[in-house]
């Protein structure tokens, strides 16, 4: 009877632990929030843990509940690389963003339009890692101009790897007039000292996290709870202030 006891109560505290999240910088500050949310609704936990994969996949491997990503291929890369603890079929799509450009305040190269990237002596930055991967290609031959693409590369003076490193380099490179990224990365890069310029139709690009429970976290109630949450009514007015689009 003590023993069955014993585990009933391990089994409970097991339940009641902390939700420990995984993913890039990118959603987080969403989901930082909506967690501090879920938390004071629910009395549980979400730990979120942010920032490039290497960071933190190791330790992901042997503690997450959940796995979020910035895109799809993203995710995809996520499930190759954490086979045992992710499945395709438990994906579920949250918000999406649209691209753009981030340019200084006084804007000296009077930037206001994708086509203005192409022109002679415009110092362009790009993401080219992460969940940025092939996005400057995508908007510049969305209308199928092979030229645009030709124009770009010739502009583009720094590759980041990441939008962390794209931010640090913004903020230090002051030779950069223009930096290629999601909307929501103009919060981070300060948007008194600087002001996003929205793709039109003909080179705006969507793209949307994703969510998914691992085989640990499916066995917590409390995990498809917070999921469940992040996709509610009231997280869509979170999304929508961090700069995504809500559902």
């Amino acid at each position: 009877m003590k023993k069955i006891l014993f585990v009933s109560l391990v089994a409970a505290a097991a339940l009641n632990a902390e939700i420990l999240v995984y993913g890039p910088g990118g959603p987080a500050p969403v989901l930082k929030e909506l967690a501090k949310e879920f938390e004071a609704k629910n009395g549980e936990k979400v730990i979120i843990n942010a920032g490039p994969t290497p960071k933190w996949i190791k330790q992901a491997k042997k503690d997450a509940d959940i796995i979020y990503s910035g895109n799809t291929s993203m995710m995809d890369g996520f499930i190759k690389a954490m086979p045992k603890q992710i499945k395709i079929e438990d994906v579920q799509v949250l918000n999406a963003r649209g691209s753009g450009m981030i340019v200084r305040a006084n804007n000296p190269k009077k930037i206001k339009k994708f086509e203005d990237l192409l022109k002679d002596g415009v110092n362009v930055m790009v993401v080219d890692g992460a969940g940025q991967v092939g996005l400057y290609e995508d908007m510049a031959l969305k209308t199928g101009k092979i030229e645009n693409l030709e124009k770009l590369r010739k502009n583009i003076k720094v590759y980041a790897k990441n939008s962390k490193v794209a931010v640090d380099e913004w903020k230090n490179n002051k030779n950069i007039d223009v930096l290629i990224i999601w909307t929501h990365w103009i919060k981070a890069v300060g948007e008194k000292e600087n002001r996003f310029i929205k793709a039109d139709k003909n080179s705006i690009i969507y793209r949307a996290a994703e969510i998914v429970p691992t085989q640990k976290g499916l066995k917590n109630p409390k995990v498809a709870e917070f999921i469940q949450f992040t996709q509610s009514e009231e997280a869509q007015k979170v999304w929508e202030k961090e700069g995504w689009i809500a559902k």
